[in-house]
C-alpha cells in the first residue's frame, strides 16, 4: 500500500493545517490593517507658530508624512477644513467637525502632514480630528 492510502487522514489535517497557516500570516503579517489617527504617537505636540519655527529651521521633507497634535487660532474655515494661524490648512476627517468650530477659536487637532506649500508658505494636514475646543 502507498503512503497516501494509509495516511489519508494524517495528510488531510496536515494540509488543512498547511492552509490555514498560510491564511493566519497574510492576514496578520502581510495585509495587517492600517492604525488610526488616533493610534499613531505625534513626533510633534505643541503650538502651531512654534511649529512651523521647526519646520522651517528642520526642513520641510523631515517632516513629510509625520503626525503632529497643534494648538492654534481657527483663522478662516471652508466646506473640508480650516485653517490655523493663516499658515496651517487642516483637512477634517470628519466633516461634521466643521460645523462646531467657530471662526477665531482656539482649538488643538492632531493630523498628518502632507506637505508644505512653499509660494504660499502654508503647510497642510491631512485626516485632521479636533481633540479639543475652547475660546481664549
Amino acid at each position: 500500500m502507498s503512503f497516501l492510502k494509509k495516511n489519508k487522514k494524517a495528510v488531510f489535517y496536515s494540509f488543512v493545517l498547511l492552509l490555514l497557516g498560510f491564511y493566519l500570516i497574510f492576514k496578520y503579517v502581510v495585509y495587517k490593517p492600517h492604525e488610526t489617527i488616533d493610534e499613531v504617537t505625534s513626533a510633534y505636540v505643541g503650538s502651531a507658530p512654534d511649529f512651523l519655527i521647526t519646520l522651517k529651521n528642520d526642513g520641510t521633507t523631515l517632516w513629510l508624512n509625520k503626525t503632529v497634535t497643534l494648538k492654534g487660532k481657527v483663522t478662516s474655515k471652508d466646506d473640508f477644513g480650516i485653517v490655523l494661524n493663516n499658515a496651517i490648512y487642516c483637512q477634517l476627517k470628519k466633516q461634521s467637525d466643521n460645523q462646531t468650530i467657530n471662526i477665531e477659536e482656539a482649538v488643538s487637532l492632531k493630523g498628518q502632514i502632507i506637505g508644505y506649500d512653499d509660494l504660499l508658505e502654508e503647510l497642510k494636514l491631512t485626516n485632521c480630528i479636533i481633540k479639543n475646543t475652547h475660546n481664549d
